[in-house]
């Protein structure tokens, strides 16, 4: 594919709108420093947005973070692939698992309040083994995961303008490393809202093009008409592009299941935006964000992926090689076909802010586990709230560097592509999904069954994927390992194995642990703390005693290196307690949260049934070709669900933020007026 813009174009962006937005976001976290009651100063937070980011900023986070580039580029190549089934199956991979997290989420909040990490939680339950265990498990996951985003975005910046990918994969980290590290957590959710705006009023604007204006298109009948003339689909009904009854659908489906759950399991960015959120919005906005998320991948495979594929009648439509498939060009292909350069600004525009909006939440995930699981757990204990924030922000640029080095080796060195890496996925993060879930959930998960599933299962998953592509290719390398069976086996074998060990170790031998052992505990604190909790069926508040560390041996190590002059007496008069800034006498409404448990377990089955078997069952089962009519019904259901999906993500959030907004503005010019009378 030849570059449709200059070089000049390329630099320009990835230079002058990552400083601007370093420069914007900065300066909104320097406001609300300086005029607000959060100060991104504060551990908690910058690793957590002091637990208080409000409904419509988190479903924006939520959002955001699950829309990568791979999101958009790689929904579109399934269905440029497989036709509009491919897209649809890729997006039921993503909601089926944010809205489970609607009811993991209440879990964390009962059960694990001030819970900062997954391995945290593993610490806390199964020792030091579970800790480990779930700390590789998230390193693995947010290593492929920020590898994925940085390539499909590098990929983008090559073809449309032809500058090295190498050097977008180094520059684009460092350009979200500078306005993450200074703002934290809130600073991303920010940037995500705005990064989102863009991309759905984008999307709209290519499925408007696409369908009622391009005249190279321009109608759901000339759309169908192209489809039907093109050589027919290996194993889908009559070969067509418009037909749910497809063997590569179903197969891709059940990968695409498994990978979404690896990755939200797995991925501490999706368990940070739990822990900023109040307890009373957290299920709400998970859920509502995973109906908002659907129709992005959707809409870019039924607009962009399906048009890639019926511009190719056209003789002078680009001819894409099969690595630039597996690299997710043939959106950026359409894009650049129907609308000239202004297409190839749009989707260079938009990849670039997925790639932002979604790699900063890696950024602040990963700072995170650095900073807390293993800087503050294993190298310096002792460490005060103020120096782990501060690790946190020089980990963000050592996770950069990272993921571009990374990143690289797999472009330059193994020649990996972002589709590759999507289809093993699920292979390294699928065995975490159980034991990390339930150790939030339930309470007989016992140490064996937590690190025997969480490594154990992806030991054997990835044993299983090798062996299959052996069996079924004939031999290993880079092209047959990401074979739709062979990576269909190891996706499989690591959800499957990873829940039988938890659940069966667990069985035999129950842990019966007691969650409120759990409650009102971090890291950041080492000694025995007052707290209120509101119990169950409890009209008054109980006072107990929580810990905020277990009765270890580790635990009496560390209290025997303290020296008495530094021990804290109570939270509350804490040298440290400023720097903390943490909610930690609010009570737990365990009444609210079993209701929202309750609740959202109804609201999630319900959901699960009308995606997974209401919808697709009945296309896929009869045999059925969508007619130019009832594609038409579909693409007014998409445009009407990218406005719906908008208003949640970009409009909600300035509503509910309008007092601060107010405030801050007023106080600021105040300030300026004061000035020059001083």
């Amino acid at each position: 594919m030849e570059p449709s813009l200059s070089q000049g174009v390329g630099y320009g962006l990835i230079i002058g709108g990552g400083a601007f937005f370093a420069i914007i976001l900065n300066y909104v976290t320097f406001l609300q420093n300086k005029y607000s009651n959060h100060s991104a100063k504060k551990v908690d937070e910058f690793v957590s947005g002091s637990r208080s980011i409000g409904f419509g900023l988190l479903l924006s986070g939520i959002l955001s973070n699950w829309t990568w580039s791979l999101t958009l580029l790689e929904s579109a190549v399934k269905s440029y692939d497989q036709g509009i089934i491919g897209s649809y199956m890729y997006a039921l991979g993503g909601i089926l698992q944010i809205s489970v997290f609607s009811i993991v989420s209440s879990k964390i909040k009962t059960n694990a309040n001030l819970v900062t990490t997954f391995p945290e939680m593993g610490y806390f339950r199964f020792g030091r083994a579970g800790h480990l265990s779930f700390l590789w498990c998230g390193f693995v996951c947010n290593a492929i995961v920020s590898s994925c985003i940085l390539l499909g975005g590098s990929a983008v910046f090559a073809a449309v303008t032809g500058i090295s990918q190498y050097f977008t994969l180094f520059l684009v980290p460092f350009g979200c490393a500078v306005y993450v590290s200074f703002g934290g957590l809130r600073a991303t959710f920010i940037s995500d809202a705005s990064h989102t705006c863009i991309i759905l009023v984008f999307l709209i604007v290519f499925t408007l093009n696409v369908y009622f204006v391009n005249d190279k298109i321009g109608s759901p009948q000339k759309m169908w008409e192209l489809l039907q003339s093109l050589p027919p689909v290996e194993n889908n009904y009559h070969g067509s592009y418009l037909t749910f009854r497809s063997e590569q659908g179903a197969v891709f489906a059940v990968i695409s299941v498994i990978t979404g759950f690896g990755l939200v399991v797995n991925d501490q960015a999706y368990l940070s935006r739990a822990v900023a959120a109040d307890p009373k919005i957290t299920s709400r906005a998970y859920f509502f964000a995973s109906i908002c998320w659907f129709v992005i991948p959707f809409a870019m495979g039924a607009t962009l992926g399906l048009a890639a594929r019926a511009l190719s009648v056209y003789a002078d439509f680009p001819e894409l090689s099969a690595f630039e498939v597996g690299e997710g060009l043939p959106p950026v292909a359409a894009a650049v076909y129907l609308m000239g350069k202004s297409g190839s600004a749009m989707i260079l525009v938009m990849i670039f802010f997925a790639v932002m909006s979604s790699f900063s939440g890696e950024l602040i995930a990963t700072s995170t586990l650095l900073s807390y699981d293993v800087y503050k757990r294993y190298i310096r204990p002792d460490a005060t709230p103020n120096q782990v924030v501060k690790v946190a922000k020089i980990t963000v640029f050592g996770w950069a560097i990272f993921s571009s080095c990374l990143a690289s080796i797999f472009y330059g060195a193994a020649k990996i592509s972002m589709g590759w890496l999507f289809n093993f996925l699920g292979c390294a993060t699928g065995a975490g999904v159980f034991p990390i879930a339930l150790s939030f959930v339930w309470k007989d998960l016992n140490k064996i069954g937590a690190v025997g599933g969480s490594i154990g299962g992806m030991g054997i998953a990835i044993i299983v994927w090798l062996v299959m592509c052996k069996a079924y290719t004939g031999e290993i390398n880079v092209t047959n390992l990401s074979n739709q069976w062979v990576s269909f086996a190891g996706n499989a074998t690591a959800l499957i194995m990873g829940g039988f060990i938890s659940i069966v170790a667990s069985l035999i031998w129950p842990a019966h642990f007691d969650f409120e052992e759990t409650r009102n505990r971090t890291i950041l604190v080492k000694k025995k703390l007052p707290q209120v909790t509101e119990t169950k069926g409890s009209g008054n508040d109980d006072i107990k005693t929580a810990y905020s560390e277990p009765e270890s041996e580790d635990n009496k190590k560390f209290e025997k290196q303290q020296v008495e002059d530094q021990e804290v007496e109570s939270l509350s008069h804490s040298s440290h307690s400023s720097e903390l800034d943490m909610n930690l006498e609010a009570t737990i409404d365990h009444k609210h949260l079993d209701h929202q448990f309750k609740k959202y377990c109804g609201l999630v089955v319900l959901l699960a049934v009308i995606v997974t078997f209401v919808i697709p069952i009945p296309l896929g089962a009869s045999p059925y070709v969508f007619s130019p009519k009832f594609l038409y019904g579909v693409v007014i259901i998409i445009v009407l669900w990218l406005f719906f999906s908008l208003f949640y993500v970009v409009i909600l959030p300035i509503i509910e933020a309008r007092h601060s907004i107010w405030r801050i503005i007023k106080k600021s010019v105040n300030r300026v007026e004061k000035a020059p009378e001083q």
